[in-house]
């Protein structure tokens, strides 16, 4: 009998085991489907949304002509309009010619949409209804920007160490000068000659740059350098594309945005926005 009791208790024990194992699996089974449709939800979303705002008077028979100031709109706009037959011919005797505007700017912390849109509530009003919202600061950049300005305020009130090396150079050369035993002989009357002029003062750090300060702060940044910089900004926050399409004289226009997330193609942003346009005018 306590044989058969203890062997009884072992596959109690087994049973036991098993059933936790069982509850583990399940649970890490649960937990990875969990991650695999967060991850397949990340995948859904769109690299870059459309938005669409205004219309325009357009009769349906016109032959259209296309200005845009971005050459990939210019391209995708003709083509559709030459698909669905409303694009002019070079014998066209009439033509409504449609005039396409494109900017695009990063959405960097501390900017407002208006920045990003300047000039054009309408595109403000779609970002708005997109949801879209500017990055806060970063909180630790006030701290840093203190601690730059008193930097510059020791180095003004102190100088560099480069500066400092300098005037006691510059000092040490005058003392030097002025011990310097007179000079002359019979011939002079012993009357010492006069004393060589200062030597030439260093050059502070400020003179040594090749701009005058005063100049230096009217020096813009390069085409390069804002290039640089919109491409290391786009790597990590939105870019906003805003274009603005009016047809002839009319004082209509059909706005179009587009909130590229990062990672996006800057050419399949525009023929996105171009396929927008390209439908609002045609139907």
């Amino acid at each position: 009998m306590r044989g058969l009791s203890t062997k009884f208790q072992g596959l109690r024990s087994l049973a036991a085991v098993t059933v936790a194992d069982a509850a583990f699996f399940a649970t890490l089974t649960a937990a990875l489907v969990s991650v695999g449709a967060g991850a397949l939800r990340a995948a859904d979303a769109p690299q870059v949304v459309v938005k669409v705002g205004g219309k325009l008077a357009v009769p349906a028979t016109a032959a259209l002509g296309v200005i845009a100031t971005d050459p990939v709109l210019q391209q995708v706009l003709s083509q559709d309009f030459q698909v669905a037959g409303r694009l002019a011919s070079a014998s066209a005797t009439s033509e409504l010619t449609l005039t396409v505007s494109l900017t695009h700017r990063v959405l960097e912390p501390g900017m407002s949409l208006k920045d990003v849109a300047r000039g054009a509530s309408d595109a403000v009003a779609l970002l708005e209804q997109a949801g879209v919202k500017p990055p806060p600061l970063q909180e630790d950049a006030a701290p840093a920007q203190d601690d730059a300005l008193d930097a510059d305020d020791t180095t003004a009130a102190q100088g560099n160490s480069k500066a400092t090396s300098d005037v006691h150079s510059y000092e040490q050369q005058g003392q030097v000068q002025q011990q310097r035993p007179p000079m002359g002989g019979p011939m002079m009357g012993g009357m010492p000659l006069p004393m060589g002029g200062w030597p030439v003062p260093p050059a502070t750090a400020q003179q040594r740059s090749a701009m005058p300060p005063y100049e230096q702060q009217y020096q813009g940044t390069s085409p390069s350098d804002d290039a640089r910089h919109e491409h290391e900004a786009s790597a990590v926050y939105d870019t906003i594309f805003v274009a603005r399409v009016t047809a002839g004289n009319d004082d209509s226009e059909l706005t179009v945005v587009a909130i590229a997330h990062p990672g996006f193609d800057a050419r399949e942003v525009r023929k996105l926005m171009a396929e927008e346009m390209a439908n609002a005018v045609l139907h």
